[in-house]
């Protein structure tokens, strides 16, 4: 990227309203920093009576690099002499197997139309598009049915949603982190994909959640899974790092003896019967990858109409910087799958549908118990890991006598839960629920 010449200073100006003036104490010409995302830029306030909103010169557009379409909100900073406009939202994404890039997806269209409520300017952009020297961006933006390039300051927040935990394991997205540490301004929140083992670690030691937890141990061989099976009947052997349910692996004594180890492999689902447990755990350990893994107590689930569900809960962030439940769903598991993933064939329906069903006249106990269960739970976690967090997908399990478990915790959630028409409301207000909470992030205050 090209790095723009400098402009001379002159006819910098900002204008602002006499009401405006009032409420900071400023005066016309006073000299002030003007601030749009990573840039600021020297001004000559002017006071005008009758103006509804606040807008640059020429020369100030340019030298911040200002959409023109866009208004932003307006905030005094005293104690720095510096007014802030915006909030500037960046959606990171990387490209990947020749695709353009996430600023071609429904998540970013939709991202772009909730930024709109809280007068917020999204732009979808990768690591690559980052020029450090001047902390401008290549950015990509839809308008009016295209996308297009424009060049803008680096976000007052950046919204993470590099896709997986390859992409963050590159060179280009370390160093990507270390500069957006070094610069301090960007409030880049879910730097990176939690560890499963980790995260069960920080939650066990919070006596608020441990309730929560099901016996897990890191699976350091085959004793450790013996443990929990025979303790449990049954237990998953997880990957610390898998999404989508991928490499999860099932093993379950039997009352009439024996064990059955069940997985899945590219669309197949795999169900084998041993004699012993030391055959079934030989199968287990050659159907799992070389990585970390950990054994995770089994439990009998609550079903519905006949099959396991559980519970996906997306924890967001909202205006107020509190944590809030946004569009839980209950996700039905098809038979003969070894998880109820969608991307392994289950199904999602409303919570609300499957608890009145499996739980006649206890359904709002049960909804309360959950939705208390995950606002403890992503507090704990924020807690403990110290890392900027804005939002979580938490998988739940309910047992048939109406207990709470917690399975995993996603940082970066995917949206399918939204994808059904019953739950695109939900969907819209997650995403609004993104876009206040950068506007709270950035500063510009709460917003309900």
């Amino acid at each position: 990227m090209k790095k723009l010449f400098e402009l001379s200073h002159s006819g910098s100006v900002l204008y602002i309203t006499s009401d405006e003036a009032s409420k900071w104490s400023l005066v016309h010409g006073q000299e002030v920093s003007v601030r749009f995302g990573c840039c600021v830029a020297p001004a000559a306030l002017h006071v005008e009576e009758h103006r509804q909103r606040q807008r640059m010169s020429v020369l100030l557009r340019a030298r911040l690099h200002f959409p023109s379409a866009y208004r932003g909100n307006l905030l005094y900073h005293a104690e720095r002499k510096e007014v802030q406009i915006g909030p500037l939202i960046g959606f990171l994404t990387m490209p990947q197997g020749g695709k353009s890039g996430a600023w071609d997806s429904n998540l970013y269209s939709g991202l772009q139309a909730a930024a709109r409520h809280v007068d917020a300017f999204t732009y979808a952009f990768s690591p690559r598009d980052v020029d450090w020297s001047s902390r401008l961006v290549r950015g990509h933006y839809r308008g009016r049915g295209a996308v297009k390039q424009l060049i803008v300051p680096l976000a007052d927040v950046i919204y993470n949603r590099v896709s997986n935990r390859s992409q963050e394991r590159t060179a280009l997205y370390r160093h990507f982190l270390k500069r957006v540490a070094d610069n301090q301004h960007p409030y880049l929140f879910n730097p990176h994909f939690f560890n499963k083992w980790q995260v069960h670690r920080w939650l066990s030691s919070d006596g608020e959640v441990r309730q929560y937890l099901p016996e897990t141990r890191l699976l350091g061989g085959v004793r450790d899974m013996e443990r929990i099976v025979s303790r449990h009947g049954h237990a998953y052997v997880k990957p610390l790092g898998g999404s989508q349910g991928k490499g999860i692996v099932r093993v379950a004594g039997l009352k009439e003896g024996g064990y059955a180890v069940h997985y899945r492999t590219g669309a197949s689902n795999v169900l084998h019967y041993h004699a012993n447990f030391a055959e079934a755990a030989s199968e287990v350990l050659a159907a799992k990858e070389r990585r970390g893994y950990l054994v995770q107590q089994g439990l009998t689930l609550a079903k519905y109409r006949g099959s396991t569900f559980d519970v996906r809960v997306t924890m967001h962030k909202q205006g107020s910087g509190e944590w809030e439940v946004v569009g839980p769903a209950a996700k039905v598991a098809v038979t003969g799958a070894v998880t109820t993933h969608v991307h392994n064939g289950g199904r999602v329906y409303p919570l609300k549908k499957v608890l009145r069903e499996v739980f006649p006249q206890h359904e709002a106990d049960i909804f309360l118990r959950l939705v208390v269960a995950s606002k403890k739970i992503a507090v704990a976690l924020e807690r403990a890991c110290k890392l900027r967090l804005g939002e979580l997908g938490l998988d739940l399990g309910i047992t048939p006598r109406g207990e709470v478990y917690l399975f995993e915790v996603n940082a970066r959630p995917g949206r399918m839960v939204f994808a059904p028409g019953w739950a695109r409301k939900d969907g819209r207000h997650s995403l609004r629920c993104l876009t206040a909470f950068a506007h709270y992030a950035a500063g510009f205050g709460e917003v309900d």
